[in-house]
This record gives structure tokens, sequence and C-alpha cells, in this order.
């Protein structure tokens, strides 16, 4: 796993809720659509991915809303920050 996990990923779910809104108001840059389903495809094959929930088992985030996100990573590295021009 090598660094920890962000600030987001080490709360509650609603705390986690919280800070990835924060995050959002802070740099609402989306990343685009294809990034997205391809963050969460990746997800959706991860053995820490609740299915029924939506949410990641490490981090407690709803991953539909994370993986949006340009500037959110996976905690475990599965996929990085997205910047333009990647």
């Amino acid at each position: 796993m090598g660094s920890q996990p962000p600030d987001c990923c080490r709360k509650s779910f609603p705390a986690s809720i919280k800070d990835t809104a924060k995050r959002l108001l802070e740099d609402p840059t989306v990343a685009p659509r294809s990034v997205h389903a391809e963050r969460m495809d990746i997800c959706k094959e991860c053995d820490r991915f609740r299915e029924n929930t939506q949410t990641c088992e490490i981090c407690g985030c709803f991953m539909p809303l994370k993986s949006t996100m340009a500037n959110m990573k996976c905690p475990i590295d599965k996929w990085s920050e997205w910047k333009r021009g990647n």
C-alpha cells in the first residue's frame, strides 16, 4: 500500500462524505466520463468493493462520487488522480 490514505479515507462514512464534498468544492474538476467508467470498472473487480453500498471497504468512500472527481485516487493505488493531459 505504501503511503497513508488521504484524511477522507480514515474517517467514518458520514465524515468521509463531508470530506469528499469539501475536496469537490476546493477543486470541482470532474474527470472525463471514460476515466470515471474505467475507475468504476477497476473498483467493481476489487475484492474491497462493497457492491450493495457502492463503497470501498478501505476508505469508506461512495465510489460513484469519488471516481468522478479528478483529484481523488484509490487508497490502494489501483487508480490515480487525473490531470488534464493524462
